[in-house]
């Protein structure tokens, strides 16, 4: 049975999820060069260039990549899932306009 009211909660409910998942994802990205700076700073010998491969590879860094790649694997599939309940939502919308349509037209040749 087609419910607006279902169909708009199932929209705000999966777009609030959407929103959450981006706002953390961004988070964790708009963090990455500061993250990057913290572990270079925790080495205190070698060049920049070696500093730089160091802090790379560190732990810190690895860790935040990581959590960085579950956020960006969660904010898409909350993305995937509102467009995919809005598309249906259309869908729903357009069936029902059409069983209108057909209603109209049966009821006009009676």
């Amino acid at each position: 049975m087609y419910s607006p009211e279902k169909i708009y909660h199932a929209l705000m409910e999966t777009g609030t999820d959407y929103a959450d998942k981006k706002a953390a994802y961004m988070a964790l990205d708009d963090s990455t060069k500061s993250i990057l700076a913290d572990a270079f700073t925790e080495f205190k010998e070698g060049s920049a260039t070696e500093k730089k491969e160091k802090a790379l590879a560190s732990d810190l860094y690895l860790a935040h990549l990581n959590s960085l790649g579950v956020a960006r694997r969660a904010f898409l599939l909350a993305e995937v899932k509102y467009f995919s309940t809005k598309a249906l939502a259309d869908a729903k919308r357009t069936e029902q306009s059409t069983k209108r349509t057909e209603m109209q037209h049966i009821s006009g040749l009676i």
